[in-house]
């Protein structure tokens, strides 16, 4: 019989450190740690700065759920600093002591430079889309078919496709079923 050893972590155990200016740090193992044998020390931490939170993620990648302890997780914690946001100085993780994709942004300077950047995009893809139907227009198609393909393995994805004519739903879902997707009635039908 095989002895495994066991986690000295405890699962859904919240560590806090409480920091100047009532500023709380939480942190807690991430689930990954003891889901996956030889997975490195990760601790999920939110930063509680009154009306701002963040999250980021902090590791140790010399120790697993099998060699941690409580006193490694305090210690990861402990590491993490704070900094003013590089844009509105509103606390956030330093990048240099924590896991993220903020690059130095509190999640609202973050998050509002990612919402524009969709809006931009957005409004540049629908641009091109009104050309594109107006070609199509001016080249005898009445009708453009939007539909999301579902292959039965890899990534869903949207597709477009042009008639002269209005498709019938059973042609359409034909032409879904040959095209490979597993759902067929994912579409909509948009007169020019």
């Amino acid at each position: 019989m095989t002895k495994t050893a066991k986690s000295r972590l405890t699962r859904g155990e919240t560590y806090t450190r409480d920091l100047d200016g009532g500023i709380s740090l939480q942190g807690e193992v991430s689930p990954c740690v003891f889901m996956y044998p030889g997975y490195p020390l990760q601790i999920s931490l939110i930063l509680d700065a009154g009306d701002s939170r963040a999250t980021a993620h902090a590791t140790n990648r010399g120790l697993t759920a099998t060699t941690a302890g409580e006193k490694d997780v305090r210690r990861l914690l402990a590491r993490v600093r704070i900094k003013p946001c590089r844009r509105c100085s509103t606390p956030t993780f330093d990048p240099a002591t924590v896991e993220t994709n903020r690059a130095g942004l509190c999640d609202g300077c973050f998050l509002g430079d990612l919402k524009a950047k969709i809006a931009k995009e957005t409004e540049s893809q629908s641009l091109r889309l009104a050309d594109r139907d107006r070609q199509m227009k001016a080249s005898g198609h009445k009708f453009r078919l939007t539909a999301w393909i579902h292959p039965e393995a890899g990534d869903d994805y949207q597709a477009d496709w042009y008639f002269t004519d209005r498709p019938a739903k059973a042609r359409i879902r034909a032409f879904l079923r040959e095209e490979g997707s597993s759902v067929l009635d994912d579409f909509q039908v948009i007169a020019l």
